[in-house]
């Protein structure tokens, strides 16, 4: 009946039966609604572990139902939602653990303030006369053998220490017998702690009984919330240190990258340092000293400065040119016909 109803509640919606009065104040519940219990959602509800013990946490206030665990399993924000379930979850069952272990430590400490036995009264004086008279009869017998002893009469001194061993017998069964009641009581009511789900257990006791308790669902219920939170905190440990590692990466990648571009601007920088010394190189090669100026080897023209055409030496070339100028005037004139006629 209940599958056939989940079905039709699949396939028609949880509102097939109501009217349309109530369809209207009718709101359908999802998975991530305050009213649905998230810790069932992503692992298990407390509220469940402990029913009918005395650990019982009631009943849980918020919606259980499969269905809604099915739809939130196949959500696509499934992934994304699981995190914060479970760090509530956690948050729960830290503030249950942290109280069991408030009472283990308090049952811990009743245990070792336990009274121990009380030493057993005093004998009567009936059994301390008893008691005179074996220690009198004891230290006769232990004279008489020693007597034997030194005479060689070897067999009857081992008789007589065999009454010495029955009388020292009797000694004990008067001093120790109501200290050997006690502490067999006290053995059989000694107890022990378990430390899982804090309950008081009988030390030493039958194996069924043992086995009783571990099976029990106070047992069994607080070592799943154990289990989920040493599950939980190893995980958020290990994402942290996944973190840690990661960002030392990118640090350690930035370093090297940094260094790399240090490395690649001063290789740029003596690249051109020794390219323009290259070329200065080649512009002094290039260029010669004549004893007037530079002439450039590749043109093969004078490139005297400018300083030095208003200096000493550009006066005497200009006057080596005028007078070879009046010279050629000179041979010029006396080549004339004129010339030639006046001097005949």
């Amino acid at each position: 009946m209940d599958a056939q109803r989940a079905l039709l509640d699949e396939l028609m919606g949880a509102a097939r039966n109501l009217t349309e009065e109530e369809k209207k104040g009718y709101r359908e519940i999802k998975w991530d609604d305050k009213e649905v219990c998230a810790f069932y959602m992503v692992r298990f509800c407390p509220h469940d572990l402990f029913v009918n013990t005395r650990s019982d946490l009631g009943a849980c206030p918020r919606i259980h139902d499969p269905k809604l665990k099915e739809s939130f399993e196949k959500s696509p924000r499934h992934d994304s939602y699981v995190p914060r379930f479970e760090a509530e979850l956690a948050q729960f069952c830290e503030k249950l653990v942290a109280d069991l272990d408030r009472k283990v430590r308090r049952g811990r400490e009743r245990l070792e303030q336990e009274v121990e036995p009380a030493p057993p009264p005093p004998i009567s004086a009936e059994k301390a006369e008893q008691l005179s008279v074996l220690e009198q009869k004891i230290k006769n017998l232990l004279e008489q053998v020693e007597s034997l002893g030194e005479a060689g009469k070897v067999d009857e001194a081992e008789a007589l220490m065999r009454k010495v061993e029955s009388l020292n017998v009797e000694k004990t069964a008067l001093t120790q017998q109501p200290q050997n009641a006690a502490t067999m009581l006290a053995q059989e009511k000694k107890m022990a702690l378990c430390e899982v789900c804090g309950s008081f257990l009988v030390a030493n006791d039958a194996v069924e009984r043992t086995q009783s308790h571990i099976t029990g669902k106070q047992h069994i219920g607080y070592g799943m919330i154990r289990d989920f939170l040493a599950e939980y905190k190893e995980a958020k440990e290990k994402a942290r240190e996944d973190a840690r590692l990661a960002r030392e990466k990118e640090a350690d990648e930035r370093t090297h990258r940094e260094k790399d571009r240090s490395r690649s601007h001063s290789s740029d920088r003596d690249h051109h340092r020794d390219r323009d010394r290259a070329h200065s190189r080649d512009r002094e090669r290039s260029r010669e000293w004549d004893g007037r100026g530079y002439r450039d080897k590749a043109r093969g023209t004078d490139r005297r400065r400018h300083s030095d055409y208003h200096n000493g030496r550009n006066g005497g070339r200009s006057r080596d040119h005028d007078r070879d100028s009046r010279h050629e005037r000179d041979r010029s004139r006396s080549r004339s016909p004129a010339r030639r006629g006046h001097r005949r």
